[in-house]
């Protein structure tokens, strides 16, 4: 049995329409996504219901020409105020006067000054205050206290073993100046004059061969003018912080009205006068210290500073009806303040 066979170009024809159609289909179906996201993309996002008014666009040129925003400049200050205490701890000689008050009773006996090794301990506080932060009033306090001991051949009450201790007190007015151009820079420098005002009590405990128990009682006051100078240098520094080296020099010259009372045990009924001594003296103080200034805060109004390094003092006395020796001081320093401007 034979089977009947359909017409192949009959198939064919309709394959070839179908496969049309189909990608007819297609291409209709992309060009209208691609009309709708066109559509889509030029109409503008509705405006939200919570969102404020929109700003008006600009134009370039808009933007180059609108002014640059105003900065807020830090407030100027010109009050300055600060407070600081410092310790020096030191060492050195100081010259003792022997023999005066004994020469108010007998003419005969001699005048001298020796000298003797001491230990110091100073404690001291400042304040000052700056009206424009370029002239500052400086109001300075110390107060000392040294002790020694030391066998001095004094000649004619023969070897003695002494022992002395000695109270003073310091008061210092100065006038600062510090140069306005040189604030920020690496270099700074300052000038200043004043004056002191020194109190000391002295007492002498010593023990004499040929007379017994030797002492004396001493009461001075001096007053001294004073010429300085301070220079730093910065060596790093940010917004907050500032480190640095500081070199500071003092000449200072002046008088002192001293008053002093001898006894000797082996003489009791003798009862010397006291004896009053005008003394001229001069000479100098240096430092040398490293600088540390942190500025707390936003502002920077306040700082913290503290200084740490070595202090030295030299001091020529002259004594009527004797040559005397100079006196020296010297050790490490050290201070610590809070500064406040305004």
């Amino acid at each position: 049995m034979k089977k009947k066979q359909g017409n192949p170009s009959g198939v064919l024809s309709f394959l070839q329409s179908t496969r049309f159609k189909s990608a007819s289909v297609v291409a209709l179906s992309l060009l209208a996504t691609t009309k709708l996201m066109a559509q889509n993309q030029a109409q503008p996002p509705p405006p939200d219901a919570n969102a404020g008014t929109p700003a008006p666009a600009t134009s370039a040129g808009d933007t180059l020409a609108a002014p640059p925003p105003v900065l807020q400049a830090p407030k100027p200050t010109k009050h300055e105020v600060s407070v600081s205490g410092d310790v020096m701890m030191g060492q050195g000689t100081v010259t003792l006067p022997l023999g005066y008050s004994v020469h108010n009773l007998i003419p005969s006996s001699p005048e001298a000054a020796f000298s003797v090794p001491r230990n110091s301990t100073y404690y001291g506080g400042t304040i000052s205050y700056s009206y424009g932060q370029a002239w500052y009033l400086d109001l300075s306090f110390a107060q000392g206290q040294s002790s020694g001991n030391q066998s001095i051949d004094t000649g004619w009450l023969g070897p003695m073993s002494s022992n002395f201790s000695i109270n003073d007190t310091w008061y210092q007015l100065y006038v600062k100046y510090t140069f306005p151009r040189l604030r920020g820079k690496r270099f700074s420098a300052y000038f200043r004059a004043g004056a002191s005002y020194v109190t000391a009590d002295i007492s002498d405990d010593a023990q004499s061969p040929a007379f017994g128990r030797y002492t004396q009682k001493d009461s001075t006051q001096d007053l001294l003018g004073n010429i300085g100078f301070g220079l730093g240098y910065s060596l790093y520094s940010t917004r907050h912080l500032r480190f640095g080296l500081q070199v500071e020099g003092e000449g200072f010259y002046g008088t002192r009205s001293q008053q002093t009372v001898e006894t000797l045990s082996a003489d009791p009924g003798l009862n010397f006068p006291q004896a009053s001594i005008d003394n001229t003296l001069y000479g100098g103080i240096g430092r040398a210290t490293m600088r540390l200034e942190y500025r707390l805060g936003q502002s920077g109004l306040f700082k913290i500073f503290a200084e740490a390094g070595a202090e030295g003092r030299y001091t020529t006395i002259d004594y009527p009806g004797a040559t005397a020796p100079d006196e020296l001081l010297w050790g490490p320093y050290a201070k610590l303040g809070i500064r406040y401007a305004f």
